[in-house]
C-alpha cells in the first residue's frame, strides 16, 4: 500500500453532523477510496486513496451528487485563508441583501409606503433566497432517504408559507441563515488559532548567493540555500546555523516562554523570531516539510479523529432527527395548530447537541498545538482526561540522558577551577562520556580549550593517565590510582564509597602522586522535573512511576530526588510494555495509564499505554508513530498542561451536552404549549448552538 495518498477537499454547504455523515458515506463509496473522514467545523474531508493516480474528479462528483460543493483544498495556507475570506464576504453580502429585502419590505408596507401585495411578493422572494440552499440540501437528503436538520427547517418554512405566515416564514429562514454564519464565524476562530501558526512563516527570505544577498519568496528557498536572519526577523526555514549568534524566541514552535541562544551548529525552526543578533542558516527543510507545516498537518488530521463520546453522538444523531418529527406531529394532532407544530420542528433540531463535542475537541487541539503539545486525535484527548497513573522513562526524559559534572570536591589547596583544568587536560584525548562531561564543565567555567597532553594513555573502564609540562596526571577510579602508587586516605575512600552508593561516578584527580580532589559525574535531573511532578499531583494523579533499564542504585537516587511513588529498574524495552499492561489491569477501566518516553527505545511501552507521550520530537517526526501526544520541547510541565486541558475539554463537552439536552426539552415544551412563537423558536434554536460553541471556544484561552 505504498502508493496510498491522502487528498484534502474543502466541502461547501455542510451545516450539521448529518451533513458530514452524508458526505463521508458518499466519499467512502467512491472508487479507490480506502477511508474518508469529514469535519463539519473545518469544512474539510480527508480522503485516503488506494493508488496515487486515483481520480480526484470522481471524489468531487461524489460530493456534488450528495448535494454539496467540493474542491481540492488550497496547497498554501495563505491561499486557503484568502479563499475562505472571499467566500465569507460573499455569504455576508447575500445575507445582508436578503435581510434588507425582507425587513425593508415589511417596514415599507407598515408605513403604507408600498401596497401589501407588493411587499408580500418581495417577502416571498427574500424567503426563497434564504430558503433555497436549505431546501436544496433537504431535497438531497430525502433523495438519499435520510432525514436531516435541513429537512425539518424546510418543512417548517413551507408550512408557514402555506398558512399565510409569509413574513414569519421569511424571518425563520433568515434567522437560521444568519445563525449558521455566526456558527461558521466562531468555528473559524478555532481554525484561525491553528492557521496563525503558519502565518508566522515570513513571505520573503533573504538568501545569500555568492557575495550578494537577495530577497525571494520563502516558498522558493531550496534545501542547501544560505538564509540570512537579522534581529527582528523570523526564520523562514528549518535549518542549521552556519555562522553568527542570536537569541531566538521559539514559542510558536515549542511553546518555550524564554528565548534560546543559538550559535554555529545549532538547529533552528521556521517561525522563530530573532530577538537579538544575526544568523546565517543553511536550509535543511523548506515549504511543506518544515516543522510548522508538519505541525499543521498533524493537528488538522487530529481534528478528523473523533473522540468516543463524539462517535456515540454521531450514531445517536442518525435517528434523533427523524424522531423529532414525532412531537411536532403529536402537537398538530392534539392542538390542530400548524404554527405550534412548525415551532416545535424548528426548536427540536438537535444542532447544539451535535456541535458540543467537535467544537470543544477542535478548540482544545488547536490550543494544545499553540503551547507546543500535539494531541493526535479526540480519542487521545478524552483518554488523557481520565489518567490516574503516569509512568516516566528515566534517561532522556526525567534526566538529560548524558553525564554532567554534579560537583567538585577539593582535598588539598588546589581551587575548583584548577582541579577541572587538570582533569580536562588529562581527558582531552578521551572519547569517554565522562571525559566529555569534564570538558563541558571546563567550558562552562570559561576556561580556554585545554592544551594537548605530552603523553596520554586510556585504561578501559578505569580512567586515564597523562603527562603535561613535566607533571604526571592520573584521573580515574581509585583502583587506577592505587596501581600508580598514589596514596589513598581513609577519608577519600569513605567519600568515594558514599557517592558510589548514591549511583554517582566519582573521578579522582591526582597530580604527581598526590590526590588533589574528586569530580562527581552523574546523569542530572531535568530542570523543573520535580515541579512538573508536583503539578501532576496537584491535578490528582495518584500514581507516578519511574521505569528504566538503568541499574537500581542510580534509579533509586533519581526516584528519591523526585519523590516518585515507585521505581522499576533494570527493565528491558519489551518488559516495559508488559509492566504497562499490568498497571492498566490494576488501574481498572475508568482510569488511564500514560507512558512518557523519548519515543525510540520506549516505543513498545508508548504503544500499549492508554496515552503514549513522546518527549521533545521537534525537527524529527512530529508525532512519533507509537505516541498519542507529542511534546515539541523537553518541557515536562507540558504534561500537566495536556492533562489539565484534556480534563477541562471533557468538562466543557459534558456541560455543553447537558445544556443542549435540557434546553431542547424546555424549548420543545414551550413551543408545544404555545408559550414560544415561531420567530422566537428560530432565535432560540440558533442561540443554543451559539452558546455551546462560544462555551467551547473558551478552551482556546486555557492556561
Amino acid at each position: 500500500m505504498a502508493n496510498m495518498r491522502t487528498i484534502v477537499l474543502d466541502v461547501e454547504g455542510m451545516t450539521c453532523a448529518n451533513c458530514a455523515q452524508t458526505v463521508e458515506r458518499a466519499l467512502a463509496a467512491a472508487p479507490g477510496v480506502v477511508k474518508a473522514s469529514v469535519n463539519v467545523l473545518s469544512k474539510t474531508a480527508h480522503v485516503t486513496l488506494a493508488t496515487s493516480d486515483a481520480n480526484v474528479d470522481a471524489l468531487i462528483a461524489a460530493v456534488q451528487h450528495a448535494g454539496y460543493g467540493a474542491r481540492v483544498a488550497a496547497a498554501r495556507a495563505a491561499d486557503k485563508e484568502m479563499a475562505d475570506r472571499r467566500a465569507t464576504k460573499l455569504r455576508l453580502l447575500r445575507t445582508t441583501g436578503i435581510g434588507v429585502l425582507l425587513f425593508g419590505s415589511w417596514l415599507l408596507s407598515n408605513l403604507d409606503l408600498i401596497p401589501w401585495d407588493i411587499a408580500r411578493i418581495l417577502i416571498v422572494i427574500a424567503t426563497a433566497l434564504a430558503a433555497v440552499p436549505i431546501a436544496w440540501r433537504a431535497a438531497k437528503s430525502l433523495q438519499h432517504r435520510r432525514l436531516s436538520a435541513d429537512v425539518l427547517v424546510a418543512i417548517a418554512v413551507v408550512a408557514a408559507l402555506s398558512v399565510g405566515e409569509f413574513f414569519a416564514a421569511g424571518e425563520v429562514a433568515f434567522i437560521l441563515l444568519l445563525g449558521s454564519q455566526l456558527e461558521d464565524y466562531t468555528a473559524r476562530r478555532a481554525r484561525r488559532s491553528l492557521g496563525s501558526l503558519l502565518s508566522l512563516v515570513p513571505p520573503l527570505a533573504r538568501v545569500r548567493r555568492g557575495e550578494k544577498e537577495e530577497e525571494i519568496p520563502a516558498e522558493d528557498v531550496r534545501v542547501g540555500d544560505l538564509v540570512v536572519v537579522r534581529a527582528g526577523e523570523r526564520v523562514p526555514v528549518d535549518g542549521v546555523v552556519r555562522s553568527g549568534a542570536a537569541s531566538l524566541n521559539q514559542a510558536a514552535v515549542t511553546g518555550e516562554s524564554m528565548p534560546v541562544d543559538k550559535a554555529a551548529g545549532d538547529e533552528v525552526f521556521v517561525g522563530s523570531l530573532a530577538e537579538t543578533g544575526a544568523l546565517v542558516v543553511e536550509a535543511t527543510r523548506v515549504g511543506a516539510d518544515t516543522t510548522l507545516a508538519r505541525i499543521a498537518r498533524v493537528v488538522e488530521q487530529a481534528q478528523q479523529e473523533r473522540a468516543p463520546i463524539q462517535r456515540a453522538l454521531d450514531r445517536f444523531s442518525g435517528w434523533l432527527v427523524p424522531v423529532m418529527l414525532a412531537p411536532a406531529a403529536l402537537v398538530f394532532i392534539v392542538t390542530h395548530d400548524v404554527t405550534r407544530a412548525i415551532t416545535v420542528l424548528i426548536v427540536a433540531c438537535p444542532c447544539a447537541l451535535i456541535l458540543a463535542t467537535p467544537v470543544a475537541v477542535m478548540a482544545a487541539i488547536a490550543r494544545a498545538a499553540r503551547a507546543g503539545v500535539l494531541i493526535k486525535g479526540g480519542q487521545h484527548l478524552e483518554a488523557a482526561a481520565r489518567l490516574n497513573t503516569i509512568v516516566f522513562d528515566k534517561t532522556g526524559t526525567l534526566t538529560y540522558g548524558q553525564p554532567e559534572v554534579a560537583h567538585v570536591h577539593r582535598f588539598d589547596e588546589h581551587t575548583e577551577s584548577e582541579l577541572v583544568e587538570m582533569a580536562a587536560v588529562a581527558e582531552k584525548m578521551s572519547a569517554h562520556p565522562v571525559a566529555r562531561a569534564i570538558l563541558r564543565k571546563a567550558d562552562t567555567l570559561g576556561m580556554p580549550p585545554p592544551q594537548d597532553p605530552t603523553t596520554f594513555a586510556a585504561h578501559l573502564g578505569r580512567g586515564v593517565t597523562a603527562e603535561h609540562e613535566g607533571q604526571k596526571l592520573v584521573v580515574g577510579q581509585k583502583e587506577l590510582l592505587a596501581d600508580h602508587e598514589v596514596k589513598l586516605s581513609d577519608k577519600l575512600r569513605a567519600h568515594v564509597d558514599e557517592h558510589h552508593g548514591e549511583g554517582h561516578t566519582i573521578v579522582v584527580v591526582a597530580h604527581d602522586g598526590k590526590v588533589c580532589g574528586t569530580i562527581c559525574v552523574a546523569d542530572t535531573v531535568r530542570v523543573r522535573a520535580d515541579d512538573a511532578i508536583k503539578e501532576l499531583r496537584t491535578l490528582g494523579i495518584e500514581n507516578i512511576v519511574m521505569l528504566t533499564g538503568d541499574n537500581r542504585r542510580v534509579a533509586m537516587r533519581i526516584g528519591n530526588a523526585l519523590g516518585v511513588d515507585e521505581v522499576k529498574a533494570e527493565v528491558l524495552p519489551e518488559q516495559k510494555a508488559e509492566y504497562i499492561e499490568s498497571l492498566k489491569r490494576r488501574s481498572g477501566r475508568n482510569n488511564g495509564v500514560a507512558m512518557v518516553g523519548d519515543g525510540v527505545n520506549d516505543a513498545p511501552a508508548l504503544a500499549v499505554a492508554d496515552v503514549g507521550i513522546a518527549m521533545g520530537v521537534t525537527g524529527t517526526d512530529i508525532a512519533h508513530e507509537a505516541a498519542d501526544i507529542a511534546l515539541m520541547a523537553d518541557d515536562l510541565s507540558k504534561i500537566a498542561f495536556a492533562v489539565s486541558l484534556s480534563r477541562q475539554a471533557l468538562r466543557v463537552i459534558k456541560r455543553g451536552l447537558w445544556f443542549a439536552l435540557v434546553y431542547n426539552v424546555v424549548m420543545v415544551t414551550a413551543a408545544a404549549t404555545g408559550h414560544l412563537h415561531m420567530i422566537g423558536g428560530a432565535i432560540a434554536h440558533q442561540a443554543s448552538s451559539i452558546v455551546v460553541i462560544l462555551n467551547a471556544m473558551r478552551l482556546l484561552r486555557h492556561r
